[in-house]
C-alpha cells in the first residue's frame, strides 16, 4: 500500500483504488506534456518518472525524478493550469492515475474517506513544498559566480 493512504482502512484504500485506472509506459514515453489542460493525478506504483520543464529558449531543463510512492499532476487537477512539466518514464513505469473528476469528488466531499484522502493531498503538497524550499536555499546559498573581460578575452 503506497504511503499516500496512511491513515485509511484497506476498505477505504479499495474505495479509492477503485476510482483508479493502471497504467504502464516504456523508457521514453510521455506520461505528461507540459502546456496539456487535461487533468489526471499519477501514482507511481513501479519504475521511474523525470520531470523536465521546458525554458522559453527551448532548452529542456530536468526538474526532479519520482520514483515508487510518489504522486504528481496534483496542483494541475486542482487549480486547472495547463501542466508546468513534462513527465518521462524512466525505464518502465507503472502508475495508478485518477482522473480529475473523481480526485474532485473526494477533494470536495465530507465524508471520513473523503476528508482523510483531503489530508493525504496536504501530507503530499506540505511534503514537495517542504522539498521546493530546501532546494531553493541549497541555490541561494550558491556563491555568484563573476566574469570580468580578463575572463573572456581571446574566447571570441
Amino acid at each position: 500500500m503506497l504511503d499516500y493512504f496512511r491513515g485509511m482502512s484497506a476498505a477505504e484504500v479499495e474505495v479509492v483504488a477503485g476510482a483508479m485506472k493502471e497504467d504502464a509506459w516504456w523508457d521514453g514515453s510521455m506520461v505528461v506534456q507540459q502546456g496539456d489542460q487535461k487533468g489526471s493525478v499519477y501514482f507511481v506504483l513501479e519504475g521511474s518518472v523525470r520531470i523536465e520543464r521546458r525554458l522559453e529558449n527551448g532548452e529542456i531543463v530536468t526538474v526532479g525524478h519520482l520514483g515508487p510512492g510518489a504522486v504528481f499532476g496534483i496542483l494541475g487537477v486542482l487549480d486547472g493550469v495547463a501542466r508546468a512539466a513534462s513527465c518521462v518514464s524512466e525505464g518502465t513505469s507503472r502508475c495508478a492515475v485518477m482522473n480529475r473528476s473523481d480526485f474532485l469528488d473526494l477533494m470536495n466531499g465530507t465524508t471520513p474517506l473523503a476528508l482523510r484522502f483531503q489530508m493525504a493531498v496536504l501530507r503530499c503538497l506540505a511534503r514537495d513544498i517542504r522539498t521546493t524550499n530546501s532546494r531553493l536555499a541549497e541555490l541561494a546559498a550558491v556563491p555568484p559566480y563573476r566574469v570580468s573581460m580578463e575572463d573572456i578575452e581571446g574566447v571570441f
